[in-house]
């Protein structure tokens, strides 16, 4: 059976296909230039909640549906404003921003979630350096944390966005009002950020 390439298992071809699908779905919206590379740990586990998949008729899931609106909230779009998701798409791409995940595949627990993320750092920090090339890296979820020293460590320390140090923190506070401070504090900083940089 082959490795995949982005999570580093040994996996059938439907797996493999599966990761290239959303790898299409996002580079239809992918900036030429890149600002800022919002790095989430791992996709969600139902094709219907990947940030760039149209919901259609299968809606998104309550978790994915607020992550959506939380990272929708950073490029100024207002609550219940995400009905359409195309528009949150095209603006995220106007402005040079663009999602992607450190581990390009579902992973089913956090234990497992951690080995991925540690055993593919190198690989990573290879991905952001070569292929997306952006000005700022901000991590989106508290499993990447042990990514941040070797990003510091290897000429990132000042274009990484941090929320007091650490990963804004995406899906691991189930509390409403976290959510709610996520994505405008996200907003806020990748104003900043470029702001200081242009």
């Amino acid at each position: 059976m082959p490795i995949c390439d982005g999570c580093g298992a040994q996996v059938d071809e439907a797996h493999i296909r599966r990761r290239i699908e959303r790898l299409e779905l996002a580079t239809r919206f992918r900036p030429i230039h890149i600002q800022v590379l919002l790095l989430d740990a791992a996709p969600m586990a139902t094709p219907a909640d990947d940030f760039y998949r149209a919901a259609g008729f299968v809606k998104r899931s309550v978790a994915s549906q607020m992550f959506f609106d939380e990272i929708a909230k950073s490029v100024g779009r207002k609550p219940h404003d995400t009905t359409e998701e195309e528009p949150v798409w095209t603006e995220f791409q106007r402005r040079g921003l663009y999602l992607a995940y450190a581990v390009e595949c579902p992973i089913e627990s956090s234990e497992q979630l951690a080995a991925a993320v540690s055993k593919l750092a190198p690989r990573v920090l290879l991905r952001v350096n070569t292929s997306y090339k952006p000005k700022f890296v901000a991590p989106i979820s508290q499993a990447l944390q042990p990514l941040i020293a070797l990003f510091q460590s290897n000429s990132w320390a000042d274009r990484l966005i941090l929320l007091d140090g650490a990963p804004f923190d995406d899906r691991s506070n189930s509390d409403p009002r976290h959510h709610a401070e996520f994505g405008a504090a996200l907003g806020d900083r990748l104003t900043k950020a470029l702001a200081h940089h242009s």
